[in-house]
């Protein structure tokens, strides 16, 4: 898949080749849990605005969930709803 960069305030353009895009979804959870389990077992995670420590062999698993049907979700500050 290539993507376009532009540069030098818009007068230049650089084309890469880059994989698939793995910050959100299905992807980000796989992609996260193969890198979780790359760390060592002592290593520390910081959390809730640097006041918790966690070790990493015991924090917690992505939760992988369908969304109920009939859900109602919120948008445009509040003022529409979708039921899904």
């Amino acid at each position: 898949m290539k993507s376009q960069i532009s540069m030098n305030k818009g007068t230049k353009t650089l084309q890469l080749e880059v994989g698939l895009p793995n910050w959100s979804g299905e992807l980000f959870k796989t992609n996260q849990e193969e890198r979780m389990a790359l760390l060592p077992r002592s290593t520390i995670i910081s959390t809730k605005r640097g006041t918790s420590r966690v070790h990493a062999s015991v924090y917690p698993k992505s939760r992988r969930t369908e969304i109920p049907v009939g859900t109602r979700i919120s948008s445009g500050r509040g003022t529409t709803t979708h039921s899904l």
